[in-house]
């Protein structure tokens, strides 16, 4: 019995000098930089001492300000939306309306697509004007649709309202990158698509004239990257068709999430004495480095920063 204690107080002993073996120290790090203040697009060189486990930088910038660590990134933006058309063959040219309502219930057919009020919002647009032998897509502008939106918490449904003329041969028409972006004012690479194309879901709904004449290989249909209107080459009947899509929300705001730092140096890396970075825009930057020693036990860090000016 003696032998046991004499073991367990022995394995006690070394667990606790394993323990404190482990200890963390606070790391010792320093960061300067030859001068303060530099050009856009100049490399600025931040000379490093010390060798931390880890290294993480925050360049200053919107999406890399330290002060948001713990807190999202919020921006102001206006609701854009832009996308790509193009229609050809057949004696149609005005077979495709684009319009927006606030009261669709969200059915997608024929009576409940009747019931709602649609507004058409074409002339806002570039929409294909060239009818030509195959597709040619045109752009159609992005143009901001802010104040389609009733409220933040209220969705629209935008529409392709779709046409063919009784005895006429078939134009079709198709669209594509219909996207739905958020703008940030003067801040274009904070700016970022909340819908696109996939995202919006459209769905076609066939209306009046496809029961009476129509091909299964000839249909309208949507597919993962564009809306297209099609039918068979000759029309005896008057065809319609909707390709209505998702419920669509305001980019009235643009959440980045917290502040990204880069990871500048991992534990098993050589120690780093400078770190190079160039600034695209003018102001001023607060760069911080965040230098950690941390394992299984404990985690200490030390946060350095410098006062970095920009200039045109």
């Amino acid at each position: 019995m003696k032998k046991i204690y004499q073991i367990l107080i022995l394995g006690i002993i070394g667990f606790s000098a394993c323990k404190k073996e482990q200890k963390v120290s606070n790391p010792d790090f320093q960061v300067s930089s030859k001068k303060m203040t530099y050009k856009v697009g100049d490399t600025v060189v931040f000379n490093l001492s010390g060798d931390p486990d880890i290294l993480s930088f925050y360049s200053g910038e919107r999406t890399s300000d330290y002060d948001f660590l713990n807190e999202d990134l919020v921006f102001p933006a206006k609701t854009a939306l832009s996308f790509r058309s193009t229609k050809y063959a057949g004696n149609n040219p005005d077979c495709a309306r684009l319009k927006y309502s606030t009261d669709f219930n969200g059915s997608y057919d024929i009576a409940s697509i009747r019931k709602a009020v649609w507004i058409d919002i074409s002339d806002r647009f570039h929409l294909a004007s060239t009818l030509g032998t195959s597709a040619v897509y045109e752009n159609s502008g992005e143009q901001d649709i802010s104040d389609l939106f009733p409220a933040a918490d209220k969705p629209i449904h935008f529409a392709w309202f779709f046409t063919t003329r009784e005895n006429s041969s078939r134009t079709r028409y198709q669209v594509e990158r219909f996207e739905i972006r958020g703008l940030v004012e003067n801040e274009e690479d904070l700016s970022g698509v909340k819908y696109n194309f996939v995202n919006c879901a459209f769905k076609m709904v066939e209306g009046e004239g496809f029961s009476i004449q129509s091909s299964p290989t000839q249909y309208p249909r949507v597919t993962s990257t564009y809306i297209y209107w099609d039918g068979i080459f000759a029309n005896t009947s008057f065809k319609e068709g909707w390709a209505v899509s998702a419920p669509i929300y305001s980019a009235e705001k643009i959440n980045l999430g917290p502040a990204v730092a880069t990871g500048i140096k991992g534990v098993s890396d050589a120690p780093l004495t400078n770190y190079s970075y160039a600034y695209k825009k003018p102001g001023k930057y607060r760069v911080v480095f965040v230098a950690v020693n941390s394992n299984i036990y404990d985690r200490k860090e030390v946060v350095k920063e410098l006062e970095i000016t920009i200039e045109q």
